[in-house]
């Protein structure tokens, strides 16, 4: 899915590139800068932010706030489109994103809208906690 926009620089192609070749990945706008600063074209901060902002509103990439003060996560939009179909869990120790698709976690949403008339919504919940590499780790 290329930009919509009139115009196509190399920071906007370099990083379209770079978040399709991460399928199920979440990033942080630090994290991409992170990664372009190790090689030989680094993109400055201010840009990474304006193309993730203009990414988002054409569709192209998905933007996800876990939390009040947390950094906002971005995921190319072709493997984000079921994100409302299953639940996140973030770990607290190295920041990852993980998606969690659980039929126990979808019988309890399934419980609270037949017998508490809530609706649940999976893909803006978030479980925190230390995933096993970190927990492995120590």
């Amino acid at each position: 899915m290329p930009p919509k926009s009139g115009y196509h620089t190399r920071a906007q192609e370099e990083m379209l590139a770079y978040l399709r070749s991460r399928p199920g990945v979440h990033h942080t706008a630090a994290e991409i800068r992170d990664h372009f600063s190790a090689g030989d074209n680094p993109i400055g901060t201010a840009t990474i932010y304006r193309q993730l902002e203009r990414f988002v509103a054409e569709g192209i990439v998905r933007k996800y706030v876990l939390g009040v003060g947390e950094s906002a996560c971005y995921a190319y939009a072709e493997q984000a489109e079921d994100c409302a179909s299953h639940f996140h869990c973030k770990c607290e120790a190295c920041g990852r994103l993980i998606h969690l698709d659980c039929e126990d976690l979808k019988a309890i949403r399934t419980h609270l809208l037949d017998h508490h008339d809530f609706a649940w919504n999976a893909g803006k919940t978030v479980f925190y906690g230390i995933c096993g590499d970190c927990r492995k780790k120590g």
